[in-house]
């Protein structure tokens, strides 16, 4: 049977606190060492672990505790504003619908980390924030985390559209003065999507809006040993990346579609140095509606190596497309094996020269014609 949305001021609940604190607290060997860096590097005040359910269709529960030995904590209050996490400087903001929350981090110092969630069978209106917004969190990480059959619906009630995805936004804040990082390891997104994508809607990765936002800090982000299966977004299929480096390593993008950016849109810059990194990531069956089938890249320095490419598809590079000539370094594109990308001298002219070990089946690195 199915859950009535609570009262604004009934507590979110899991139906087992140790279940949460057993399975959170149990961390991986790498996340227990990205813990015990992030501890070493930052001398940070709070560790904040949350878990969330909403599973089915179902309205959110959710668990956070604060310290590693620290009590569970109960969501409480859907469309009641903020509540602060005791012990932290960690707030968090439950939608009136109960189905998403926004984390936001007030210091620098704090470590938040979202693992072993789970969402499934959820629709939002156009109009509704995302699943999980972190906002503000310096060196978040998210893990072990499971996404499944996510629907950003074009509905849109009387209010302010949207502009991310369906599921995870990591936005900067002005209080982030350092450089800072958020981590995604071994997560799973399954037919999360945004319904008849248009470059109108202008909604961003169907898996992840990644945003420096004002951060005065430089922003960094790791993806490692994540799926994106049928994910679609108007705006990076899978991910959307704007003013941050990026680094994707053994992951997968399979079935992802965009108008741009089938799989990643990327959007860096020079100055200051923004780069995008692929390391031993696989793209299968990748489409973008207009530009870059797996990858579009809008400025910013590229590394690709030791990737697989497969039938990317779109009307101007269907694997990999640069919009500026600056963006590439044939040095940089290293071990990769491109099969039904870009053909030979195909305008626009592609870089496909032999070189470092490259599998160039089909040529998978384009880009304007002035830069060859």
């Amino acid at each position: 049977h199915r859950q009535h949305a609570p009262s604004p001021n009934a507590p979110v609940k899991l139906a087992s606190s140790h279940a949460m604190t057993t399975s959170t607290m149990r961390a991986t060997p790498l996340l227990a060492a990205l813990l015990l860096a992030s501890l070493a590097q930052t001398g940070m005040a709070a560790i904040v672990v949350c878990n969330m359910k909403a599973i089915d269709g179902k309205v959110l529960t959710g668990l956070c505790s604060v310290g590693v030995t620290g009590a569970s904590i109960s969501l409480v209050n859907p469309g009641g504003g903020p509540q602060q996490l005791s012990g932290s400087n960690v707030s968090y903001t439950l939608d009136v619908n109960a189905r998403s929350t926004l984390f936001e981090c007030a210091s620098e110092d704090d470590l938040l980390i979202i693992d072993s969630s789970e969402y499934s069978s959820q629709t939002l209106n156009n109009c509704a924030p995302p699943l999980l917004e972190l906002r503000g969190c310096s060196n978040a990480i998210f893990s072990n985390n499971t996404f499944t059959s996510i629907t950003r619906s074009t509905a849109q009630p009387e209010c302010t559209i949207s502009k991310y995805g369906p599921c995870v936004a990591i936005v900067g804040a002005a209080s982030q003065q350092t450089d800072w990082s958020f981590s995604s390891l071994s997560n799973t997104f399954t037919s999360t999507i945004c319904a008849s994508i248009a470059a109108t809607s202008g909604r961003l990765g169907g898996a992840f809006s990644l945003e420096r936002n004002d951060s005065p800090g430089a922003m960094s982000v790791r993806v490692k040993g994540s799926t994106f299966t049928g994910t679609s977004c108007d705006f990076g299929g899978a991910i959307h990346s704007l003013n941050a480096s990026l680094t994707l390593e053994n992951s997968t993008f399979t079935g992802t579609l965009a108008v741009d950016g089938g799989a990643v849109l990327f959007a860096g810059s020079y100055s200051p140095a923004q780069s995008l990194v692929v390391k031993s990531t696989t793209f299968t069956s990748t489409t973008a509606n207009s530009i870059g089938g797996s990858i579009q890249v809008k400025s910013g320095d590229v590394t690709i190596d030791d990737s697989t490419f497969t039938d990317g598809e779109s009307d101007i590079g269907e694997c990999v497309w640069l919009d500026q000539c600056e963006s590439y370094t044939e040095s940089q594109i290293v071990k990769n094996t491109w099969n039904g990308c870009a053909k030979r001298g195909n305008p626009p002219i592609s870089w496909c020269r032999q070189h470092d070990g490259n599998n160039w089946q089909t040529c998978g690195m384009e880009g304007p014609v002035e830069c060859y």
